[in-house]
């Protein structure tokens, strides 16, 4: 999957339907073989913990999909490299327990394989998000 306009495409609408919270769609994009890391320090925030595979990958999505909402999502940058993509975008997020919202701005490194999302790294202000979600 090499190809920028389907790889733009496919990354528009996970986000679409990460926007809409829906989780079967959101995993609909990911390899069965997946991997996923919030940046930052696992033991500062569990959400920053490395997640493998779709069972783990899943419930970790579950989780960031009932805590945080996002809107206005916005693609900034695309860079493609045969199966490895530089993602930089922006988007709205509320912390949904408290419904506070601030603007984020996140790059994601993907690498695809056999047309799905089989890792995402994904860097972000984790200390503004630690901050967002704080009582």
């Amino acid at each position: 999957m090499t190809e920028r306009a389907a790889i733009k495409a496919l990354l528009q609408d996970a986000y679409q339907a990460r926007m809409q919270g829906d989780l079967d769609k959101v995993m609909s994009y990911f390899h069965p073989e997946c991997h996923f890391r919030l940046m930052g320090e696992p033991e500062m925030a569990e959400a920053c913990r490395p997640q493998s595979g779709c069972e783990a990958v899943r419930a970790h999505m579950a989780g960031l999909i009932k805590t945080f909402a996002f809107s206005k999502f916005e693609m900034l940058d695309l860079i493609v490299d045969g199966d490895r993509v530089a993602h930089r975008w922006r988007a709205d997020v509320t912390f949904v327990p408290t419904g506070r919202t601030r603007n984020f701005e996140a790059l994601d490194i993907v690498v695809f394989q056999d047309g799905k999302v089989r890792d995402i790294t994904q860097f972000t202000d984790t200390a503004g998000v630690m901050q967002l979600g704080a009582a």
